[in-house]
Order: C-alpha cells, then sequence, then structure tokens
C-alpha cells in the first residue's frame, strides 16, 4: 500500500469515536476513505440521521456487523468500547488489521499491551491485531513503567475517580440534568445510574465479581500486570464516579522495591513522551488538563516513614489519550508495515 490507506473506525458516534475523527483531521495521516461505524451492540441498521462530519464532510455510518472490512486497511476500536467478538472475527477474516482497545481486549489478545514512547514498535511486526489498555491503567502505565524498569515496583494501590465521558452521552446528559433539575428545585431523574451523580461520589462503578472487586477495578489489575509484564504484582484499585464531565483523577501509592525520593521521581519521568510534570508547588486537576493530550503528574511525595513507598496524583483527559495512543499505533502501522 502507498500513498493513503483506509480507515474504519468503531462506534464512531461515541465521544471516543468522535475523539478519534476530531485528533485525526488534527494530524498529518491522511485517509483515502473513512467508515465511521456503529457500535455493534446496536440492533439492526442505522437510520438516516447516523451521521458523522470529517473534514466538513458528513459521512453515513455503517453497521459494524455487515461492513465489507475487506474495503478498509485499518480498524480502529477505541479505548474502552465494548464490542461483538463477531466484529473482530470479520475483521481477520478479511485481512483488516485492528488497533483493539476494547474492554478486555488487551488482556484477551496474544498481543503485548502497546504504549507509544514505552514499547518497542518493532513488536508490531506481522501482528494482525495490536492492543491497547482500555481502562485507567492506559493513564498508569505511561507513568509507572520507567519507575518499575528503575527502581522495581512491589504493589499499586489505585483509587480512580472516573468522569461521566467513560459512560457516554447519557451520562454527560444524566449529571447536566440532575444539576440543573437540584438547583430549580425539581424532582431528580436517574436514569444511567441508581443513584443522583449530581453532587454525589457513587462508590461502585460497573459490576461487581465475586472477589467482591467491580470488572473496572479487575480490569485495572490485569492490564497493569500485563502491561508491565509482572504477573506477580499486587495491586488494589477502587473505581468510583465522580459527578466531572471529562478527565480523570488517579489517586496512585506504590511499593517499590528500594527507597526513591521525590527528585528521582521526576528525574526519571522528565522528558517521558505523553507525560507532563506539574511543579512542586501546583495541584493539578481536572481542569488543568481540559483540552491537552498530556498525562499530568503531580503531588509527587515519599511516605516520610516508609522510604520505599511513592505518592502520585494523575489526571488525565483519557478520551483524548486513547485516541492518541490508537493513532501513534497507526502511524506506526502505516509507517512501516503497510508499506
Amino acid at each position: 500500500m502507498s500513498g493513503t490507506f483506509d480507515l474504519a473506525i468503531y462506534n464512531a458516534q461515541s465521544l471516543a469515536g468522535e475523539a478519534l475523527l476530531t485528533l485525526l483531521e488534527e494530524s498529518h495521516l491522511t485517509p483515502g476513505v473513512v467508515y465511521p461505524l456503529t457500535g455493534s451492540e446496536e440492533p439492526g441498521e442505522p437510520g438516516d440521521e447516523a451521521t458523522v462530519v470529517f473534514k466538513g464532510t458528513e459521512l453515513d455510518v455503517i453497521s459494524a456487523l455487515t461492513f465489507n472490512y475487506a474495503d478498509a486497511d485499518l480498524l480502529i476500536i477505541p479505548a474502552g468500547s465494548h464490542i461483538n467478538p463477531e466484529v473482530l472475527n470479520l475483521a481477520a477474516e478479511s485481512g483488516c488489521r485492528v488497533v483493539n482497545g476494547a474492554v478486555g481486549g488487551a488482556i484477551n489478545s496474544e498481543a503485548d499491551i502497546y504504549l507509544s514512547g514505552l514499547s518497542d514498535a518493532a513488536e508490531l511486526s506481522g501482528q494482525q491485531e495490536v492492543a491497547i489498555p482500555a481502562s485507567p491503567a492506559a493513564l498508569m502505565l505511561q507513568v509507572i513503567k520507567p519507575l518499575q524498569e528503575t527502581v522495581g515496583i512491589d504493589s499499586v494501590n489505585v483509587m480512580a475517580s472516573l468522569s461521566l465521558a467513560e459512560s457516554g452521552q447519557k451520562g454527560i446528559e444524566e449529571l447536566r440534568g440532575q444539576t440543573i433539575d437540584l438547583l430549580s428545585g425539581k424532582p431528580v431523574k436517574k436514569t444511567l445510574f441508581e443513584q443522583r451523580i449530581a453532587f454525589n461520589v457513587l462508590p461502585q462503578v460497573g459490576p461487581v465479581t465475586e472477589s467482591g472487586f467491580t470488572a473496572p477495578e479487575r480490569l485495572i489489575a490485569e492490564e497493569l500486570m500485563k502491561g508491565l509484564d509482572q504477573e506477580d504484582l499486587r495491586v488494589s484499585a477502587t473505581c468510583v464516579r465522580v459527578p466531572v464531565f471529562f478527565g480523570d483523577s488517579l489517586a496512585v501509592h506504590l511499593d517499590l522495591d528500594r527507597p526513591v525520593d521525590e527528585q528521582t521521581v521526576r528525574d526519571l519521568l522528565t522528558g517521558v513522551d505523553g507525560i507532563e510534570l506539574a511543579a512542586v508547588d501546583e495541584m493539578p486537576s481536572v481542569e488543568t488538563v481540559a483540552g491537552k493530550d498530556a498525562i499530568v503528574v503531580g503531588r509527587i511525595r515519599q511516605n516520610p516513614d516508609h522510604a520505599d513507598q511513592i505518592c502520585l496524583w494523575i489526571v488525565a483527559d483519557p478520551v483524548r489519550c486513547g485516541a492518541i495512543q490508537a493513532l501513534a499505533v497507526v502511524e506506526i502501522l502505516l509507517k512501516d508495515f503497510l508499506k
């Protein structure tokens, strides 16, 4: 293949799909044809109103289950998507390569998790499917992998405060509507969540597994262990839903193999692709990362009672960061393996 490439984007009408289209427009990548697809869980064919806009042109959305994947060179499944395995089968049978950010995709795939700037691009050679993380582990791996490679990590404890963006447009609309109702003195309508999300924090995100942890919490643990290639890593994750439209906040506590002070951590993270270090006296928040592509790390501190423990505060827009990772994989595939 030379010149241009044809690209299919799964669930193109979702927030993650829209982010991919926006960043694709801003990038130097020049797809010949863009095929926006539905989510495979949507029944039937998309209606006449199902369209997306790319570079000023309105494109009709196509059913992911009836699309001819032989028409596309690449299929991107946005990070955090839920997907029917039949879509992956159809793509594989047609020879369409897949950048897979589906929930569980990185765990079920035989391929290693790929992270731009931290993984070896040569590992993508010959792979029909390349996996990128779907959970908040994507944000953490960018930060903690350099620490693991230098000083070693024994355990990870993370409190993930997740925005409504992960729930899609319905979640954003629920927060907006409930906020208006509360401020207007009206009864609050609950549709997507069992409890009110406006001016509240929900202590459960996703279904609870037999272990007592939720599915997203288990996914964080699994993706961290696979992304770090460390099966004996001890991971404890707690996910809560917070009344924020965009941007996730992670309080991360690491038990290291040896003592490391704050300055050493800062030195290790300086210059890491996609990472921005906040000033020592700066307290970054989701407002800090609004419109930014970087993962911002702040409040780095060594436990005064246990010198081998480091605490970090990470904020980022996971929708944009996921799209950036997907397009980084696309660029590598185009440059090295789809000539």
